[in-house]
């Protein structure tokens, strides 16, 4: 934090009663500000940077049963299908207005041929994939584009590093991107057909399929290979140096970032690629961070039973996603004549033990609770308050894996409190993030000195980064809305027995009316499963009369909350 900023916030705090004497209007709207329990101060003329709707992303991967049972059905099958893919799946991912989903992986992305999931199915070679499971290769990159576009998204392609030559590479992008019919070579050339745009074509699809998000491997500090820093640099420009380019924008090249807080690699990373001066290419930084308990009792805790401690250790081990982002951020440091490189957080999620899962060839498969929507709301905060450094992010996974939007087994389906959040959090998408200061007690993390299970993409950090839970957290964005505009708080109050009654002010403005959604439970272990999928569910939030630029408010006990504030 800057000293400007730490001198605004000491501010804010320390004049929360003289300003609320001063400005409010009513006697007994200032008799209640006075018994509030926090502040929200709201800073429209402090803009952060457009929230990119690419940050509220998805990832799917073949891994347990997220392609095969989740997203992909078959043709022939009774279950409700649009070309194979779980009809349910999509109308879903369309509900939460999907930017861009991430394939083929994931770990299994590099031990995966392109090559196997093109042409007849019935010709395709089943290959033994990543997670110990055997991939017939029913689902491949035409179906993945297909699944894009029925959904109207972006595709966002992982590509493989680990075992594949860089020729691959380059062809693959060719075969995604060439333009059907005739190409000229050269001004005295007669124009062909480019081989692998009619090779797509006749496995179905003429025209291009437009990528232009890639990521050049995934964890090669592990799975993706085992390298060094230094390694990885070197192969990040080897496989870049030369790819096809169809289109006016350059393509996006994402490259493999940290294991969690690891700012040694990324540090590492940027001084062997500057060392080269040929770094035109790098647009992202992929960062993996999996939000994992302390709790000895559990692998890495469970997903349904949980005590209080766990559910506080849960959450603030969440909220190192902020310190993530800013570490790595300066590490990238800059140079001149290099474009800004964005964070691109295309894995996160809360991440559990065994025994939750649908199946047990569903490998990574997990239930999701009223914990879970808290930590998303917590995490899509924090993208939000750094809008100007974080330009896509992929929550793991859509369905079936990890930290789910979705859960399926054959015909029974249902969505989780995550997906909720989700919608909840649209009203930010593409809007401007201004400055918010949030003036709460914070909670202390009773498990803050507990180890931290071996494995994952977890916070291993200083312990002094996990002691203390904020009491009140969110972020705030400012868009057009008809004649006026419209300022969309989000906030998450993580006690699990305290309402928190807080003081909006929104500095600079009159607030004409407001509205709010809120998804909250008596129960933090409330959960959707197929017999109950409506039992977790958003309410139409309680919101108080604004008066000028105030507003009292009380979030609920363990609560999302997302108030919509219409400007005078």
């Amino acid at each position: 934090m800057s000293p400007s900023s730490s001198s605004r916030r000491s501010f804010l705090k320390a004049s929360t009663l003289a300003a609320s004497s001063i400005a409010l209007r009513g006697s007994t709207l200032l008799a209640q500000a006075t018994q509030a329990d926090a502040r929200i101060d709201i800073l429209p003329a402090e803009p952060i940077g457009t929230i990119s709707p690419e940050i509220y992303s998805h990832f799917i991967e073949q891994l347990g049963g997220v392609i095969y049972d989740g997203v992909w059905v078959g043709t022939d099958s009774k279950i409700p299908n649009i070309g194979g893919v779980r009809r349910a799946f999509i109308d879903t991912m369309r509900a939460v207005k999907a930017p861009v989903l991430r394939w083929p992986g994931g770990c299994f992305a590099d031990s995966y041929d392109w090559r196997d999931g093109i042409g007849p199915a019935s010709k395709r070679p089943a290959r033994a994939g990543f997670w110990d499971q055997q991939d017939n290769n029913q689902y491949g990159l035409h179906e993945f584009m297909h699944t894009c576009r029925a959904i109207g998204c972006k595709p966002y392609l992982a590509a493989d590093l680990r075992s594949l030559p860089a020729r691959d590479f380059y062809q693959e992008i060719e075969y995604c991107n060439a333009p059907a019919g005739d190409v000229p070579c050269n001004s005295a050339a007669k124009a062909v057909p480019d081989a692998l745009a009619s090779q797509r074509a006749a496995n179905g699809d003429p025209e291009p399929f437009n990528v232009d998000l890639w990521g050049v491997g995934n964890e090669s500090w592990g799975c993706g290979g085992n390298l060094t820093p230094e390694e990885y640099a070197a192969e990040f420009r080897r496989y870049t140096a030369w790819t096809p380019s169809y289109g006016k924008k350059p393509l996006r090249f994402v490259a493999v970032g940290p294991n969690g807080d690891d700012v040694d690699w990324t540090a590492r990373l940027f001084k062997a690629l500057y060392a080269n001066p040929e770094r035109r290419h790098l647009w992202g930084l992929s960062v993996h961070y999996y939000t994992s308990g302390s709790a000895a009792k559990f692998a890495a805790g469970d997903a349904l039973n949980f005590t209080n401690d766990e559910f506080y250790d849960l959450l603030t081990r969440g909220s190192i996603m902020e310190r993530v982002i800013t570490d790595h951020w300066h590490a990238m440091g800059t140079t001149d004549g290099q474009p800004q490189v964005k964070l691109v957080v295309d894995e996160w999620g809360a991440w559990y033990g065994k025994g939750t899962e649908l199946a047990p060839e569903y490998n990574l498969s997990q239930q999701s609770t009223m914990r879970d929507a808290l930590l998303s709301g917590i995490t899509l905060d924090i993208f939000q308050r750094h809008a100007d450094k974080v330009a896509v992010a992929n929550v793991a996974q859509s369905i079936n894996c990890i930290h789910s939007l979705m859960l399926a087994q054959g015909d029974r389906f249902t969505v989780t409190p995550t997906f909720h959040v989700f919608q909840m959090y649209l009203p930010h998408s593409g809007a401007q993030a201004v400055r918010a200061e949030f003036s709460s007690p914070s909670i202390a993390n009773p498990l803050a000195n507990a180890p931290i299970p071996v494995g994952g993409n977890s916070y291993r950090g200083s312990l002094e980064a996990v002691k203390t839970l904020a009491g009140l957290s969110g972020s705030a964005s400012i868009s057009p809305s008809g004649n006026g505009k419209q300022v969309t708080l989000t906030v998450v109050n993580p006690h699990l027995d305290q309402p928190v009654t807080t003081e909006i002010v929104l500095h600079g403005s009159s607030i004409a009316s407001a509205t709010g959604t809120v998804l909250s439970e008596t129960d933090i272990h409330a959960h959707n499963d197929f017999d109950h999928p409506n039992a977790v569910h958003p309410r139409p939030a309680t919101v108080g009369q604004p008066t000028a630029g105030r507003l009292l408010h009380t979030f609920p006990a363990a609560s999302v909350t997302t108030l919509q504030l219409t400007l005078a």
